[in-house]
C-alpha cells in the first residue's frame, strides 16, 4: 500500500485555494475563430484594472487581460491572465519579466487564479511577491479553459507553453515599457508548464528571448505516474483517494486534444459521472468530495491496456528530455509526497543526459513549503539569468 500511495502521491501537484470563489467576470464560451481569421497570438482582446484589494504583496498595480493564444494542437484559443507591476519605474531596456505558471486549481472558469486572488498569491505562492519585491514585472496566465472560454488541456505541454509565452506577448501589447527578455517560473503543474514554455519558446516566440527556467516541484514522469491512477485495481486509500482527481483532469484534457483516442472508454459509469464533476468543480471542493471514492471504481480498464492512449499521453504531457537551450533549475522538497523527490531526480537525469544545463536544489519541506524555503535560491537564480 505504501508503494501505491507514493505513486499516487507523486502524481500531480495541488495548490490549496480558498473555498470561496471571489467575484470575477467570466466571459461566455463562444465559437472561436478559424486559424485564418484568428488574431495574432498574444493580441489583447480586453483589459481591465485589477482592484487594489486583489493585488498580491509587492504589486502597485495590475492589469487583467483576455488574449489570443493556441491550444495543444495549435488551434486558436483565448486565455485570461494578469500583469503585475512592482514599485518604481521601468529601467533602461524595459521591465524585466517573470512569467509565472500556477499550480493546479481546477479545469473550469471558476477556478482561474485571477478570479481567486489574495490567498492564492500571497500565502501559497510567495514567489510572485518575491519577484515583485525585486523589481520584476510578473505575468500570470490562467491557462485556456480557466479563463476566456474553451476547454482546459490539463498538463498538455504545448497548450500551457503557448499560454505562458503569449501572456508575455500580451503584456508587451499593453505596455511597451515591458521588456523582451523573460524568465519562465512555475510550481507543480506550473513547473511542468514553465519547463515546456522554455523548451518551445525559441521557435514559437523568437522575438522574446527566454533566459532560463526555475521549476519548483514540477510534475513529470507523466506516462509512469498518471496510468498508476487510471487502473481498476487501485484500492481504497482513504484520504489519499482525492488524488484520483488528477487522473480525471488529465483524461479530460487528453480527450479534448486527442478525441480519436476515445479516452473516456477507460471509464466506468461512475468514472464518467466524476469526470463531469471534474470539468465543473475546482480542486479544493472536488478533492474533498472524492475522499470516499475508491480510485479503481472509476476505471473499467487500465490505461496501460490501450497502446493508443499511452502513446497519445506521452506526446501530450511528457517533458521532452532534449532541446533545452537555456539553463534549468529544479527545486524540490524532500518531504513532498505529491511530486516526489524521486520523480524530480529522474527528471534531472533525463534533462542532463539530453544536454540541458540543469541544476537541482533540495529543501526540507513539503510540496507547498518548497516555495518559501527555496525563495532565496529562486530569486538568486532569476537574478543570475538576467545578468
Amino acid at each position: 500500500m505504501r508503494i501505491a500511495t507514493v505513486l499516487l502521491g507523486a502524481a500531480l501537484a495541488t495548490t490549496a485555494l480558498p473555498t470561496t470563489v471571489l467575484p470575477t467576470t467570466v466571459l461566455p464560451t463562444t465559437v472561436l475563430p478559424t486559424a485564418a481569421a484568428a488574431p495574432a497570438t498574444g493580441t489583447v482582446l480586453e483589459q481591465s484594472a485589477v482592484p487594489a484589494a486583489d493585488l498580491p504583496s509587492g504589486a502597485v498595480r495590475g492589469v487583467k487581460v483576455l488574449y489570443a493564444t493556441r491550444d495543444e494542437n495549435g488551434r486558436p484559443a483565448r486565455s485570461t491572465g494578469v500583469v503585475y507591476y512592482p514599485r518604481g519605474t521601468a529601467p533602461a531596456g524595459g521591465w524585466k519579466v517573470v512569467s509565472w505558471a500556477h499550480g493546479t486549481s481546477g479545469i473550469s472558469a471558476p477556478c482561474a487564479p485571477s478570479g481567486r486572488p489574495g490567498k492564492f498569491h500571497d500565502a501559497n505562492q510567495p514567489t510572485i511577491a518575491g519577484a515583485l519585491r525585486r523589481g520584476y514585472v510578473v505575468t500570470a496566465s490562467d491557462y485556456i479553459g480557466l479563463g476566456g472560454g474553451g476547454t482546459a488541456e490539463y498538463l498538455g505541454g504545448r497548450s500551457v507553453a503557448y499560454n505562458v509565452i503569449d501572456m508575455v506577448r500580451a503584456a508587451r501589447g499593453i505596455d511597451p515599457a515591458i521588456g523582451r527578455r523573460w524568465v519562465s517560473l512555475g510550481h507543480s503543474q506550473g513547473g511542468h508548464a514553465a519547463l515546456w514554455a522554455a523548451r518551445v519558446a525559441p521557435r514559437y516566440a523568437p522575438e522574446l528571448p527566454v533566459l532560463g527556467t526555475v521549476a519548483l516541484a514540477p510534475v513529470s514522469q507523466i506516462t509512469t505516474i498518471v496510468p498508476a491512477m487510471q487502473d481498476p485495481h487501485v484500492p481504497d486509500f482513504g484520504a489519499f483517494n482525492q488524488l484520483s482527481v488528477f487522473g480525471l483532469y488529465v483524461l479530460s484534457g487528453l480527450d479534448h486534444a486527442r478525441p480519436e483516442v476515445h479516452a473516456q472508454r477507460l471509464l466506468t459509469p461512475a468514472g464518467r459521472y466524476w469526470l463531469a464533476q471534474a470539468r465543473t468543480t475546482c480542486l479544493d471542493g472536488l478533492g474533498a468530495r472524492m475522499r470516499s471514492v475508491t480510485p479503481g471504481s472509476l476505471y473499467a480498464r487500465a490505461a496501460t491496456s490501450s497502446p493508443s492512449y499511452m502513446s497519445a499521453l506521452a506526446r501530450y504531457g511528457d517533458i521532452p528530455a532534449t532541446g533545452f537551450t537555456r539553463p534549468v533549475r529544479l527545486q524540490q522538497g524532500l518531504t513532498d509526497y505529491v511530486v516526489t523527490p524521486a520523480a524530480t531526480a529522474v527528471l534531472e537525469g533525463q534533462l542532463r543526459r539530453g544536454g540541458a544545463a540543469v541544476s537541482m536544489g533540495v529543501y526540507p519541506g513539503d510540496h507547498m513549503g518548497v516555495t518559501r524555503q527555496s525563495l532565496a535560491d529562486t530569486m538568486a537564480t532569476v537574478a543570475r539569468y538576467f545578468r
